[in-house]
């Protein structure tokens, strides 16, 4: 006597969700999910204030967990024009809270005030590359 078992057949082209956002909900500013993509704006939860040739650290209000893949940090063009930069735009690992470092290369104090966007959180399972620029649809 045979015993015909059956299993959910799922497609090969079935493809399970490779990240889990975990936003903050006790932030004033809350992140915003971008639609129809795995982005993510951050907006500043205080006025920041950082002064020539020093840094910032910040937790975003945001965390994820990532099954494959890895998340990019990109800073808005209006502060990206103030000569700052991220000391590291990769999340490769899990984190409760994404937290970030400011570079402030100018030769001039650099103010983001509360609920600007600052950056935006992207996630990928595409190869690192150096180039890979948040780009969000229209």
């Amino acid at each position: 006597m045979h015993k015909f078992g059956t299993k959910p057949v799922r497609s090969k082209n079935f493809s399970i969700n490779p990240v889990e956002w975990l936003p903050k909900n006790e932030v004033a500013h809350k992140p915003v999910k971008h639609p129809g993509c795995q982005v993510y704006e951050i907006f500043t939860q205080r006025t920041i204030t950082i002064n020539p040739k020093e840094k910032e650290t910040l937790k975003l209000g945001l965390g994820v967990r990532m099954i494959r893949g890895w998340c990019k940090v990109q800073l808005k063009q209006e502060i990206q024009a103030s000569a700052c930069g991220l000391q590291d735009d990769v999340v490769s690992k899990n984190a409760e809270d994404i937290v970030i470092t400011i570079l402030n290369d100018s030769d001039s104090e650099v103010v983001i005030n509360e609920g600007d966007s600052l950056c935006l959180v992207a996630h990928t399972v595409r190869s690192r590359s150096d180039d890979f620029k948040i780009i969000l649809p229209n």
